[in-house]
């Protein structure tokens, strides 16, 4: 409910309508209060709020005294918060970026995206339990027994059943005896499994825009943590060893900053706050340091060299966090053709 909205006509000695009280309300709270205010209103509210303001008689303090009454007496008792949950998932989506909202809440990003679209997105298991189980049979089989154990896990045992009775007897014995002993993925290796699935079983492998499944992993690994990543890469071998030697090309963390040529190492520090780079040092080895402050102009150079000669305490998560946003700004500027990740790129 608005605060335009929140009054309603309970002393004749007032004005009537709703709009001037609000208007007087906020007259009451001064420039500095209101101005707290109106940030919070749409435009047109404030144009109403005008136009109410316009055709006020002079008001008195007892009037003012009551208006202020009211409301805070309408305030105490309020309309409720119905359903707290989801207007907090509203809040902080407009208080946060896109980006800060997906990474912190992404399941509640998922069910808002859900509800503003006007199809219902289909998940990739119910996809593949509409094929026909004797088409994705022969394919599956090319699969690691392990790969394939969790793919029938996840779909309807309908489709299960047709699948399986398509596989040679020792294939499928040695599936079935997988799914016995299958233990829950962790969120990352999820998310890799089914893209691998959505991309191997859903699109077409020969079309143009299959060379970009690679770029769309990498932006996914190069996000996560290190021990997470090589997880996933590792996961990636087991079942397509050509895609994870693709992927691997596409990865960069900070660890990776010695690989990169020296004119990609000075266009990326040219794009780096000094103290960023300072930050990220910290802890770092002799052989980093080193390849980072040479890649610093010499009065930055100057003065990382004296700031990291003090010994301070610095979070690990803000090092960490420093690092991840180097390695960002060398992925960005290496999708941009600025710089070169790798020496061999630029042979």
């Amino acid at each position: 409910m608005s605060m335009i909205a929140a009054y309603q006509d309970e002393d004749v000695a007032l004005p009537r309508s709703s709009r001037a009280r609000a208007a007087i309300l906020l007259l009451a709270m001064g420039s500095s209060g209101a101005s707290r205010v109106l940030k919070h209103l749409a435009p047109g509210d404030i144009k109403l709020l005008r136009d109410a303001a316009g055709g006020l008689e002079p008001i008195s303090p007892e009037q003012m005294d009551l208006i202020v009454e009211i409301f805070q007496e309408a305030f105490r008792k309020g309309p409720g918060v119905a359903g707290p949950e989801r207007q907090m998932d509203e809040l902080l989506q407009k208080a946060l970026s896109e980006d800060e909202f997906e990474a912190l809440f992404p399941e509640a990003a998922a069910e808002l995206a859900f509800e503003m679209s006007d199809e219902e997105p289909r998940s990739v298991w119910d996809a593949v339990a509409d094929l026909q189980g004797e088409v994705l049979a022969p394919q599956l089989a090319k699969e690691h027994p392990h790969v394939v154990a969790i793919l029938l896990s996840k779909i309807r045992a309908t489709t299960a059943s047709a699948i399986v009775r398509e596989f040679d007897p020792g294939f499928r014995n040695s599936v079935m005896r997988r799914m016995l002993t299958l233990k829950p993925l962790s969120q990352p290796v999820l998310t890799l499994f089914e893209t691998h699935v959505r991309l191997a079983y859903l699109g077409n492998q020969e079309s143009p825009e299959s060379t970009g499944s690679h770029a769309i992993l990498a932006d996914i690994v190069n996000r996560l943590e290190k021990r997470q990543a090589d997880e996933l890469l590792e996961a990636v071998r087991t079942v397509r060893p050509r895609d994870a030697e693709n992927l691997q090309k596409l990865l960069f963390n900070f660890n990776d900053l010695p690989a990169l040529p020296q004119k990609s190492r000075l266009t990326l520090f040219d794009a780096i706050p000094t103290e960023m780079s300072i930050l990220a040092l910290r802890g770092a080895t002799p052989e980093m340091k080193e390849c980072v402050l040479s890649s610093l102009g010499a009065r930055a150079r100057r003065m990382a060299e004296a700031e990291l000669s003090q010994q301070i305490d610095v979070q690990e998560s803000e090092i960490e966090g420093a690092r991840r946003r180097i390695a960002d700004e060398a992925l960005r500027l290496s999708g941009e053709g600025r710089i070169q990740l790798r020496a061999t790129e630029a042979a």
